[in-house]
């Protein structure tokens, strides 16, 4: 019979949200990819990685949802083929988890409890503890979007009030510039051109 492993679930960037997991150890990767995104309210429409780590929670290694890594590369473990109880050797392990390369959506796993046994009648992998609401899975990319429409507004705004600015020389500028002469003083000029014979 299979052990059941507590894992505490933290966002990177929103500390006050927290989930407990627990699952089965004899359960693989993918199995904990789908209840953490289940836990979160998120789709699975993203590639997604787990990263064995220390206490400093230090990048070890990748088990990856799938391998895309070429010949040259070394490979990776991949979720659906690896075991938890494979990878787990501390019973305070640290795991980091980054779900949509675009998006980072990082979050740290924190084993908090091993159970010898699991519980009858109790079905696994599940969520036994919910605190604080989840941050909308695409709420980054509309707040960026939302600011480019900010600057283009602010940006239109500027345009509009610089073009109701006219721009008007005066005589005595268009003078100092030499833009125009005087009337008088081309008839003086004309005057000087004019020889008497």
């Amino acid at each position: 019979m299979a052990s059941i492993y507590k894992f505490k679930l933290t966002f990177e960037d929103y500390e006050d949200i927290n989930r407990v997991i627990e699952i089965k150890s004899t359960s693989n990767f993918l199995d904990l990819h789908k209840i953490i995104l289940k836990s979160i309210n998120f789709d699975e429409k993203h590639m997604a990685s787990f990263y064995m780590s220390n206490d400093s929670w230090k990048k070890f290694d990748e088990i990856t949802l799938e391998d895309m890594s070429d010949e040259s590369e070394k490979p990776k473990f991949e979720m659906k083929k690896t075991r938890l109880c494979d990878h787990i050797n501390d019973p305070h392990q640290k795991i980091i988890y980054i779900y949509d390369f675009i998006e980072l959506w990082t979050l740290h796993l924190e084993m908090v409890g091993i159970d010898v046994k699991e519980k009858a009648g109790v079905e696994y992998p599940r969520i036994t503890k919910t605190l604080g609401l989840s941050p909308k899975q695409y709420a980054k990319v509309q707040n960026i979007g939302n600011k480019e429409n900010e600057f283009d507004e602010i940006t239109k705004n500027y345009l509009n009030k610089t073009e109701d600015v006219g721009i008007e020389i005066s005589d005595d500028e268009a003078d100092e510039h030499g833009l125009f002469e005087d009337e008088s003083e081309e008839e003086n000029s004309d005057d000087n051109n004019y020889i008497e014979e």
